[in-house]
């Protein structure tokens, strides 16, 4: 076996590092700027140098974390300006990718969205959070699958997952979750409908909203970084 070759219970420990950093980032129990320290981590974890730097590759390859010469590495932040630009991208990216999409949507889409729709009802309702996070990422995978268009779809998930901190940050917001579950909804009525202009407004004003919230709880319209 080639030096460089993970075995796959090597593979699987590095991998356990990085998921469980990325949701220490995603909520917020790792602050935006925050060092990820290599030496820290070994002793959190138990596990060697080599595999703590393969689970920062790993968040640096997501766009969670930032490595600086001189510096290691620390948690991704965003200005006020990154922000708002970031969520321009993300409202092109699906803007197009439901203009692309081909009425009528197959049964099985609409079924598999009702399906992930009411397994995160109940997350919501025992308060799982990490669990309405993976399924609301599935449900909006599924939604943007029907453009047909991989690449595009590709490219809308490297965008949510660099914002994937922001939309956590309202999970506890009083109302968010039910509020953002109704919208779920309607968009799954608006796809069995063939309504696309419903459907570009729902996911525009869907984002919008942890958008808002984010920048008001830790950011101000002039361009200071977070960090």
């Amino acid at each position: 076996m080639p030096l460089t070759q993970a075995t796959p219970l090597e593979r699987n420990a590095k991998d356990t590092v990085a998921k469980e950093l990325e949701m220490d980032i995603i909520f917020n129990r790792l602050r935006p700027g925050e060092r990820l320290i290599e030496d820290d981590l070994m002793a959190r974890f138990e596990q060697s140098r080599h595999r703590v730097r393969y689970a920062i590759d790993t968040l640096t390859r997501c766009g969670l974390a930032v490595r600086q010469a001189n510096k290691g590495a620390h948690v991704c932040s965003y200005d006020y300006k990154q922000v708002i630009e970031i969520y321009k991208l993300r409202n092109i990216l699906q803007e197009a990718a439901v203009n692309d999409i081909r009425f009528p949507v197959a049964p099985e889409i609409i079924t598999r969205l009702l399906i992930l729709n009411e397994a995160q009802t109940n997350a919501i309702a025992r308060c799982d959070l990490e669990e309405v996070f993976h399924l609301n990422n599935q449900f909006h995978r599924t939604v943007f699958s029907c453009c047909g268009n991989q690449e595009l779809c590709n490219a809308i998930q490297v965008q949510a997952r660099r914002t994937d901190p922001i939309r956590t940050n309202s999970f506890k917001k009083p109302g968010y979750l039910a509020h953002a579950h109704k919208e779920h909804h309607k968009m799954i009525q608006a796809l069995s409908d063939g309504d696309r202009a419903t459907l570009i407004a729902l996911n525009r004003i869907h984002i919008e909203r942890p958008k808002s919230t984010y920048i008001e709880k830790y950011l101000s319209a002039k361009d200071t970084p977070l960090s």
